[in-house]
């Protein structure tokens, strides 16, 4: 594997209490649909629950399908998350084994007119023989530059 972590940083005119709540309470409102287990079709929510320390999604059938769990919440300036996902099956599905999770590390710094988001998704490895399919996806295609993009679109709004 070329890389185990990739940093992707995006800036928004919010404080960082407003941007660490849209992250996570108004996941909703930024998150692309077409990016769920279940496809967009089926989707009936995407959430991130702080109190029951989980995030991922809810299907039109009521089928809850956890992307993983809230490891650290710490408001404004900290989240960190395990991504429970088996890329080795293709649409992709829940890894029920945290220990198969890699892990994402939300910062959210006061800067000039707003706030500075930078995250960083690592340990590509704890997904064992699916570690290269996504680090090949989340680093080769780069998917958080795009979902950061979606955020701050959103948090402009």
């Amino acid at each position: 594997m070329t890389t185990n972590s990739i940093t992707r940083s995006v800036h928004v005119p919010l404080s960082p209490e407003a941007a660490f709540d849209l992250f996570t309470t108004g996941f909703a409102h930024w998150w692309p649909r077409e990016h769920c287990f279940c496809g967009e079709a089926a989707l009936d929510r995407v959430f991130v629950d702080l109190n029951a320390g989980t995030w991922g999604e809810v299907t039109q059938a009521g089928e809850t399908l956890l992307w993983g769990e809230i490891l650290h919440a710490e408001r404004p300036s900290h989240l960190s998350l395990s991504w429970q996902m088996d890329a080795r099956i293709s649409p992709w599905v829940p890894e029920p084994d945290p220990a198969r999770a890699s892990l994402i590390d939300l910062r959210i710094v006061p800067e000039g007119d707003g706030s500075t988001l930078s995250l960083t998704h690592h340990s590509f490895d704890r997904h064992g023989d699916g570690a290269e399919i996504m680090a090949s996806v989340m680093v080769g295609m780069d998917r958080w530059a795009d979902w950061l993009a979606d955020f701050a679109a959103a948090a402009k709004r």
